[in-house]
């Protein structure tokens, strides 16, 4: 097997003397950062611009300015990384590192970017069709549309959804459902795909952005619904930029079976516009 790229911190390989401000920042200690995690296929890191866009809204959301980091800098950085890496992943990690006192920032307040490449499993078995858990989410973490650091919530609703599954549809405390664990859901119904807003506590997925973006205004509709749209929809799937589109066939809780669903030709038009994309198969 290949060896993989070396990990880069601020452009360079990480030496043991890292450590040191490491243990002493705030991304260990309070979760203060961001990251998005890149396909790469064929030398080329998919939808690069969409992740360097959503690290800057997350760098936002936490009350810094986007000119903290040096963009062409660190998309120079993942095409390299990516040229390398050929195929897999790569992991962007925007981390704050020590500064203030106690959870008060330092006015200028030092920050790093650290890539990580990683090989990536892909299980062909999910292109397929996929039965999810239907589950509360444990909670929200605060700018639950943006992917910062704290990832609490998701650990937390990973060890609430049986090892029988791959994936859990969440709903939040008003009883709509707003994402999978490490996916948005899109549905299909009444002609037309439907998706939760970002009010319902999904996150602003770069899968997510790139469907709104394909679909048109009248093909596409971001809303609030329940377990019983869910119900009534004909096609139904969940997605990320990483490993595409899983189209899902079955939704079960502790009752029991709660709907079927096929995967259907809207759901296939979708992956054989997206997967060659990203290195992905069809079914």
């Amino acid at each position: 097997m290949t060896a993989l790229p070396p990990m880069l911190l601020d452009g360079r390989q990480p030496t043991a003397s890292d450590l040191d401000w490491l243990l002493a920042s705030r991304a260990l200690a309070f979760g203060e950062g961001v990251f998005t995690t890149l396909r790469v296929t064929q030398g080329q890191a998919v939808f690069i611009e969409d992740h360097l866009w959503r690290l800057q809204k997350g760098l936002a959301s936490l009350l810094y300015s986007t000119e903290t980091f040096d963009w062409p800098l660190l998309k120079l950085e993942i095409d390299d990384l990516a040229q390398a890496l050929q195929e897999g992943m790569l992991k962007v990690m925007l981390l704050a590192g020590p500064g203030g006192v106690g959870y008060r920032r330092a006015k200028h307040q030092a920050w790093h970017r650290f890539i990580h490449p990683r090989r990536l499993t892909v299980n062909q078995s999910a292109y397929q069709g996929i039965a999810c858990w239907w589950q509360a989410c444990p909670g929200s973490n605060p700018e639950p549309a943006s992917k910062h650091l704290n990832r609490l919530s998701q650990i937390l609703a990973s060890e609430g959804c049986p090892d029988t599954f791959l994936e859990a549809l969440q709903y939040n405390v008003k009883g709509e459902v707003s994402e999978a664990i490490a996916r948005n859901v899109f549905w299909y119904s009444q002609g037309a795909w439907h998706t939760p807003s970002l009010a319902s506590g999904a996150l602003a997925g770069v899968m997510r952005r790139q469907l709104l973006q394909h679909l048109t205004t009248d093909q596409v509709i971001e809303t609030s619904a329940g377990l019983a749209e869910l119900q009534q929809a004909e096609e139904v799937f969940v997605c990320n930029s990483l490993q595409g589109i899983w189209p899902v066939i079955r939704l079960e809780d502790t009752s029991g079976t709660l709907a079927h669903w096929s995967v259907g030709p809207q759901t296939q038009q979708l992956m054989a516009a997206f997967h060659p994309l990203l290195g992905l198969p069809l079914n």
